[in-house]
């Protein structure tokens, strides 16, 4: 009797370190930025956390000596290990979006550059000053454009840095198919 009720005793005790350990684990993928990176491994983390809880919750409404937090416990070390692959996973991914982004300003920067260029060699002339000057401003345009991209790589904003400085290159590209279409009037 007294070893039953020992087992009983044992699996009736709430998993409160792994459900410690499982909410720090949260805790530290959403400072990686887990729900950029790697979405769908934070979900399924998430989701398994949520089952945990819930199965939790059910247990706690029984009676003490009925509960069994046996497969809640595995819930939660089983989110605690999503949460840090889901980490890991963001944490490489967010390495390789920097190091395309970087590779994505340099090519912008050199777009621009040759595109200053082009534009500082078109001849200007009486059927296309105004196309030159549209141009101008274009360009001046896409220029801070490319410094708004720079700052949210320095800023870590990665994601938000590629978007900016793709739309960067292909603006500086058109403004290229500009020049030469005003250089030809």
């Amino acid at each position: 009797v007294f070893a039953l009720l020992a087992i009983f005793a044992g699996c009736s005790k709430a998993p409160e370190a792994e459900m410690t350990a499982a909410q720090e684990s949260l805790t530290a993928a959403q400072q990686v930025e887990a729900e950029t990176y790697s979405p769908d491994a934070l979900r399924m983390a998430q989701d398994t956390l949520n089952a945990a809880n819930a199965a939790r919750a059910e247990q706690d409404s029984k009676f003490a000596l009925f509960r069994s937090y046996g497969a809640t416990k595995d819930m939660y070390v089983r989110a605690d290990a999503l949460f840090k692959q889901a980490a890991q996973t963001a944490a490489t991914e967010k390495e390789k979006v920097r190091a395309q982004v970087e590779a994505l300003l340099n090519e912008a920067q050199a777009v621009l550059d040759s595109t200053n260029v082009a534009l500082s060699k078109a001849p200007i002339g009486k059927g296309n000053k105004a196309d030159i000057e549209l141009i101008k401003n274009d360009l001046a345009g896409v220029g801070t454009q490319f410094g708004d991209a720079q700052a949210d790589y320095n800023g870590g904003r990665y994601m938000v840095a590629k978007g900016k400085v793709e739309a960067v290159i292909t603006k500086a590209r058109s403004l290229m198919g500009e020049i030469a279409a005003a250089a030809q009037k």
